[in-house]
């Protein structure tokens, strides 16, 4: 059984991703994002493991993509987020402005702003603490992008996290 702060991480990811198609398709309803992000990762994991949908009994088979890939607790952690995310995006995106000296918004590469985006969200509205906040932000970035991209992530989430402070 995974630890909560394991799950917690796999529905940042898993936010992280919808975020992206949301930054990506910007006129997409953000419902049509998360149930096609749901069907996306069951077909990926029936497809990983080598099983068809109609290997399933009744009971797994009536349930919706996102359930049978996640409790109701991390799913609803996770879509919290995307649409908390979303529902934000004016004000996050001003704040993560005032804090990237000499960059655009536009100039910062997707997942950067993603990150970034989901961070102020979980920082700011989500009562998260920062040190935890910055140091899953950093991880997705390494991941989702590279090393760089973690100092510049680590870099506007502490300036943030400090300014908040003052």
């Amino acid at each position: 059984m995974e630890a909560p702060a394991t799950k917690r991480r796999r529905g940042r990811e898993w936010a992280l991703q919808m975020i992206v198609q949301a930054d990506l398709n910007p006129f997409a309803d953000v419902n049509l994002i998360l149930s096609h992000f749901w069907e996306q990762q069951w077909s990926c994991r029936q497809e990983a493991v080598g099983k068809e949908d109609n290997d399933m009994d009744d009971l797994a088979r009536a349930l919706e993509p996102g359930e049978r890939l996640a409790s109701s607790g991390l799913r609803e952690f996770t879509e919290s987020l995307v649409r908390g995310t979303l529902g934000a995006l004016p004000e996050i995106d001003a704040a993560i402005a005032a804090h990237c000296k000499n960059w655009s918004l536009d100039r910062v590469g997707v997942i950067e702003r993603c990150v970034l985006r989901l961070g102020f969200y979980e920082m700011d509205r989500f009562g998260t603490p920062a040190p935890i906040v910055i140091n899953e932000a950093v991880e997705l970035a390494k991941r989702f992008s590279n090393a760089e991209s973690g100092a510049f992530v680590n870099g506007i989430l502490d300036r943030h996290a400090k300014a908040r402070k003052a």
